[in-house]
């Protein structure tokens, strides 16, 4: 083999490692990619086990401090004023179960279902993540289940003292 055909091959061989990223450097990136992924979709879970719960403390655990959440045009800004989704979303069910009479069935279960999900990690400490939603309620008691609710999500999360949490959410319709 000529040293010219070497050098094109050698050159050729350089050129197509670059362009796919071998190495320990893009196995690194690829594990930090899933590792990042895995937090996201524990914090999207932890946000739905809140509100499945009725759990203020755990639902707005899933979001940043200075964090937005947007719905029907409503801004809730800082854990605080959006944990007050579910304490007040708790204590309207219980207004309502005591204005019932005794006889009638428990209120439904709830259950949150995220699907469709998209997961774009735009840096190290920002991703981009929207999906469907919608609320089944319903339960054994009640003996049915229906779509109490649906929508969108459009979040931006943020890595914070190595924690993904949401950062900005809004309920789009």
């Amino acid at each position: 083999m000529r040293l010219g055909n070497i050098r094109t091959l050698l050159g050729a061989s350089l050129i197509l490692a670059a362009s796919c990223g071998s190495g320990p450097d893009r196995n690194a990136a690829a594990f930090q990619n899933y590792v990042d992924r895995q937090a996201i979709e524990t914090t999207l879970v932890r946000y739905s086990t809140g509100l499945d719960t009725f759990n203020a403390d755990v639902y707005a655990s899933a979001f940043a401090t200075d964090a937005e959440f947007t719905i029907e045009g409503k801004v809730y800004h800082g854990r605080e004023e959006i944990g007050s989704i579910i304490t007040d979303m708790k204590a309207s069910r219980a207004k309502r179960a005591a204005d019932t009479d005794p006889g009638n069935d428990p209120a439904p279960i709830m259950h949150h279902v995220m699907s469709n999900a998209v997961i774009d990690i735009v840096s190290t400490d920002r991703a981009l993540h929207h999906c469907y939603w919608m609320t089944v309620s319903g339960g054994p008691a009640l003996n049915s289940f229906k779509v109490a609710a649906e929508g969108r999500y459009e979040d931006e999360l943020v890595k914070r003292n190595g924690e993904w949490l949401i950062y900005r959410r809004k309920i789009v319709d």
